[in-house]
């Protein structure tokens, strides 16, 4: 456990809000220094994808129950599906809750695209 206070949906909400625009706004950047920014995102976001593949892997085998506990939190859902990870369930739908597009963070690392 942490002592770190949690946050609730609608502060996650808009986080990712900002994160949306943060993002866009680099997008809209022209120039090197924003392309190494967005491969740098990227690229975190695919090792954070493939931790959490990992521990919804360790979670599922060692009690299907927490797996499928993992798979209920929102934030958790949308994330697995952003980042591919199969939970075996679809993410659910709550009013106001958070929602990461599909295509946040999608870029492809630089060592993806640089092959021709």
């Amino acid at each position: 456990m942490t002592d770190r206070p949690r946050l609730d949906e609608r502060t996650v909400a808009g986080h990712l809000e900002l994160l949306e625009e943060l993002l866009s706004g680099l997008e809209a950047t022209p120039g090197p220094t924003a392309e190494r920014a967005l491969d740098a995102i990227a690229t975190l976001a695919e090792v954070y994808g493939e931790a959490l593949a990992r521990v919804m892997d360790r979670a599922t085998a060692a009690s299907p129950e927490l797996g499928a506990a993992l798979a209920d939190d929102v934030l958790l859902a949308h994330l697995f599906v952003l980042h591919g990870v199969t939970t075996g369930k679809a993410p659910a739908s709550e009013p106001g809750a958070a929602f990461i597009p599909l295509d946040t963070l999608a870029r492809r690392p630089a060592t993806a695209r640089a092959a021709p």
